[in-house]
C-alpha cells in the first residue's frame, strides 16, 4: 500500500471518498475502527468500492472488527488484520472467465507505411474500402465460437435376469458360511471328570521377595515392593481459648516436725493454700528435727513456689501450705509456710491451638493422605494381589506452624507419608504353594483346589527394610491321583462321544464322567475342535464315612 488512511469511529462515507479524491497516492489502506460508522452497512462498502473504481484506485480495509471483516470479503474488499501485516487475512479472488461469451478477434491486416499505386485505371474494391474503414474506426472483426454438443447418453437397462443369478448364488453362500460359523462357535461342552479324594491340610511358610526370583527350594516367591510417598499442608482455624497471664510465686519456708530423718521434695511437687495449688520450682530436701537447749526444734529449708496455673486468684495471703503428696497424718508435722502474699498473678485469656484442634487437623490430613496413597496403590498394582493387612503406612514428617496451647487464630499443618506393600500374582503363587506341597506326597498323586478349598497366606512379619514378606500359608485342598486336564483336554478335542467316552476309561483314578453340552438342543454332540469350547473340570468324592 502506498498510503495509509486513518479514519475516526463516526466518520461518514462521503468524508471517506474526500480523502480518497485528495489522495494522490494509486493504493490506498483505510485503518478502521471496530465498530466504525463504516463498518455497519453493506451498502456504504459497496459505495466506496464503487467510487474507488471511478477515481482508479485500489483500497484495502485495515480492522479487527470481525463483523467488518466479514461485510468487506462480501463486497470484495481485501481485508488486514493490522498495518505489520504483509498478508491479507481475505484476498478476492480473481474474476471467473466465462467460457461461453463470445471472444473478439482482430484480423485487420497491417498496412505498410509507404504504399507504391499502380499505375493506370483505379479499380475501387468494396472490401477494401471497409477495411479501411474499420482501420480508420479500429472496429475488430467479431467471431463466434461455439461450444459443441454432446448428445446425451441414455442408462443402459438393467437386465434382471443376469442380477437373480449373481445374488442367489451369494445368499446360499452366506447362509453355508453362517451355518459353518455356527457349527464352530455355538456348540460348547464340559467334561466332569470324577475322582476319588481326600480332604487335605497343611500350613507352610513361605516368603514373598522383591529381589530374589521364584525359588521352590527355600519357598520364596517374586514379588514386587512398591514404595510411595506424599505430603499434604493445609491451613486449620484455633478454636481454644487459654490464660496466657502471669503466674503467681513467691518464697515459702518447709518444716519438718515429724522426725529426724531428712525428707526430699522434687520439682513439680504440689502444695495447696486457699484450695489453689501450687508447685515446688526445684528440689528440695528438708533436714531432720533436732534439740535444742531441751527443745526440740524443727528442720526447715527455703523453697521456692509458682502457681499451678495464670491469674490473679492465685495472689494468695501469707499463709500455711499443705504438701499434698504426703499422707494425710504427716501433712500436719511437715508443711510450707509464707511470710508474705505471693504476687505475679494475673489473667490474660487468648485465642490458641488447643490439642483437639492439633488432633482434629492431623487426623484429617492423615486420612486424605492414606486414600490417596491407596488409590495410587490400586493403580500401580493392576493385575497383582493386594493384602490389606500387608500395606504399611508411615508418618514420615510432621510439621506445624504453632505449637499447641500457643497462642494462634490459625496454624498450618505439614504431613508426609509413606506406604509400604509387597504385591504379587496371586494365581501363581497358589501353584507355587502347590509345587511346595506336592513334593511331600507320592509322584502319583496330586493336590489340586476344589469349590470350597482355599489358600489363605496369614502375614508373619513385614521386613521391609530386607524387601520381604514372610507368611504362614494355610492350605485347605483336595488330593487325589494326578489327572492332566490340559492333556486330557487337548486328546479329546474332534472326539465323538463314544471315542471320548474309551479314552477317559482308560485314564488310572478316575471313577466316572459326564458330558454337558450347550445348546443342549444343539444335533451333533461331539466334543469341538477348538479348545475355548471345551472345557474340563474335576468333581471330587469324598470316601464315605466309616460307621
Amino acid at each position: 500500500m502506498d498510503e495509509i488512511l486513518y479514519l475516526e469511529p463516526d466518520e461518514e462515507i462521503t468524508s471517506v471518498i474526500d480523502k480518497i479524491k485528495q489522495s494522490k497516492a494509486a493504493r490506498l489502506g483505510l485503518v478502521v475502527p471496530r465498530e466504525a460508522t463504516l463498518l455497519q452497512s453493506v451498502v456504504n462498502l459497496r459505495l466506496l468500492v464503487k467510487e474507488a473504481a471511478n477515481l482508479g484506485k485500489e483500497i484495502a480495509l485495515i480492522t479487527s472488527d470481525k463483523i467488518g471483516r466479514n461485510l468487506a470479503s462480501k463486497v470484495g474488499l481485501p481485508v488486514f488484520e493490522s498495518v505489520k501485516n504483509q498478508q491479507p487475512i481475505y484476498q478476492p479472488p480473481p474474476p471467473a472467465i466465462n467460457q461461453e461469451e463470445i471472444i473478439e478477434i482482430d484480423d485487420t491486416p497491417s498496412i505498410p507505411k509507404e504504399e507504391t499505386k499502380p499505375q493506370g485505371v483505379h479499380v475501387h474494391h468494396f472490401q477494401e474500402r471497409e477495411k479501411e474503414h474499420r482501420l480508420k474506426t479500429k472496429t475488430p472483426v467479431k467471431t463466434e465460437i461455439a461450444v459443441p454438443w454432446h448428445p446425451e447418453k441414455t442408462p443402459k437397462e438393467v437386465d434382471l435376469k443376469n442380477l437373480k443369478k449373481i445374488i442367489w448364488p451369494m445368499v446360499a453362500l452366506v447362509i453355508l458360511l453362517i451355518l459353518i460359523g455356527a457349527f464352530l462357535i455355538l456348540p460348547k461342552v464340559n467334561v466332569r471328570l470324577r475322582v476319588q479324594a481326600e480332604s487335605f491340610q497343611k500350613s507352610v511358610d513361605a516368603q514373598v521377595s522383591g529381589k530374589d526370583v521364584t525359588n521352590l527350594e527355600n519357598k520364596t516367591f517374586s514379588g514386587t515392593l512398591i514404595d510411595l510417598s506424599q505430603e499434604k499442608e493445609e491451613k486449620f482455624s484455633t478454636t481454644g481459648k487459654k490464660n496466657l497471664g502471669g503466674k503467681a510465686s513467691g518464697t515459702i519456708t518447709i518444716y519438718n516436725n515429724l522426725d529426724n530423718s531428712n525428707h526430699n521434695f522434687s520439682a513439680g511437687s504440689k502444695l495447696s493454700s486457699s484450695s489453689k495449688t501450687f508447685v515446688l520450682k526445684n528440689n528440695v530436701t528438708i533436714p531432720g528435727a533436732g534439740v535444742q537447749s531441751g527443745k526440740a526444734v524443727p528442720g526447715t529449708a527455703s523453697a521456692e513456689i509458682e502457681a499451678e496455673d495464670a491469674g490473679e486468684q492465685y495472689n494468695v495471703s501469707a499463709g500455711r501450705f499443705t504438701i499434698v503428696g504426703l499422707a494425710a497424718g504427716n501433712q500436719e508435722f511437715i508443711y510450707g509456710q509464707s511470710s508474705k502474699d505471693l504476687t505475679g498473678g494475673f489473667s490474660k485469656v487468648a485465642q490458641v491451638v488447643s490439642q483437639d484442634d492439633y488432633d482434629k487437623a492431623k487426623n484429617k490430613l492423615t486420612t486424605e493422605l492414606t486414600d490417596d496413597l491407596k488409590s495410587q496403590l490400586q493403580v500401580k498394582a493392576t493385575g497383582q494381589e493386594i493384602l490389606d493387612n500387608a500395606i504399611q503406612i508411615d508418618l514420615a514428617e510432621e510439621s506445624t506452624s504453632a505449637k499447641v496451647d500457643s497462642e494462634a487464630q490459625d496454624f498450618t499443618l505439614k504431613i508426609k507419608m509413606r506406604l509400604q506393600e509387597m504385591v504379587f500374582q496371586r494365581n501363581d503363587f497358589d501353584q507355587f504353594i502347590i509345587s511346595i506341597l506336592e513334593k511331600q506326597i507320592p509322584s502319583t498323586q496330586m493336590i489340586t483346589l476344589g469349590a470350597n478349598d482355599t489358600i489363605s497366606p496369614q502375614i508373619k512379619e513385614k521386613k521391609y527394610d530386607q524387601s520381604l514378606l514372610v507368611f504362614d500359608v494355610k492350605v485347605s485342598a483336595k488330593i487325589s491321583a494326578k489327572i492332566d486336564t490340559e492333556q486330557v483336554k487337548s486328546n479329546l478335542q474332534g472326539k465323538n462321544r463314544q471315542d471320548a467316552t474309551n479314552y477317559l476309561s482308560g485314564l488310572n483314578g478316575l471313577s466316572g464322567s459326564d458330558f454337558i453340552y450347550s445348546p443342549s438342543w444343539w444335533p451333533i454332540k461331539r466334543i469341538p475342535n477348538f479348545a475355548r469350547n471345551l472345557t474340563v473340570t474335576l468333581e471330587y468324592l469324598e470316601p464315605e464315612a466309616t460307621q
